[in-house]
């Protein structure tokens, strides 16, 4: 039975919905659980700035849905690109780095929660509300620029590392 492109758009308006239509049931529960979890840190947290993820997450299942439906070759239900270390749950929790970067996001995801839904208000009884906007874009500009030279860092650390293996061979 061939799939219907216009079905298959119609549930991807639902990232991860197209997929399952389309029989990658793997890749659409992966898609839904991005999707809502997204929704639900930025919602229940409140750190909106997450809720800029959801539109790159809503696009890619339309884009994807409509790639798939259209191709001629057989379609395979593996992981993600994002979830491609992660085959079997063993592997999952085992994965010491991927521990470490769920590790990571908890801790980032819970200073920023502490700093937005408990400092900024206890700090607005004594600051004005545009000084204290300006200190979370200062703290988010902050952020990202640390978490840049952080992967900047760590990309020319594999880089030296990499270039000594090559060294020691050459002798």
């Amino acid at each position: 039975m061939k799939n219907s492109k216009r079905v298959a758009t119609f549930f991807a308006m639902l990232p991860g919905a197209g997929h399952m239509y389309l029989g990658l049931t793997r890749q659409g529960i992966e898609l839904m659980s991005l999707f809502f979890f997204t929704l639900f840190l930025s919602s229940t947290i409140n750190l909106e700035f997450l809720t800029v993820f959801l539109p790159i997450i809503w696009f890619y299942s339309v884009f994807d849905v409509r790639t798939k439906v259209m191709s001629e070759e057989p379609l395979v239900d593996s992981n993600l690109k994002i979830f491609s270390n992660i085959s079997r749950k063993e592997e999952f929790l085992g994965n010491r780095s991927m521990e470490k970067y769920i590790g990571y996001f908890l801790i980032v995801v819970g200073v920023l929660a502490l700093i937005n839904n408990i400092i900024f208000p206890l700090a607005s009884n004594y600051i004005d509300y545009s000084t204290i906007r300006y200190i979370k874009s200062i703290g988010i500009s902050i952020f990202f620029i640390a978490l840049g030279l952080f992967l900047l860092r760590k990309k020319k650390i594999l880089y030296l590392k990499a270039g000594e293996e090559k060294w020691n061979q050459g002798k």
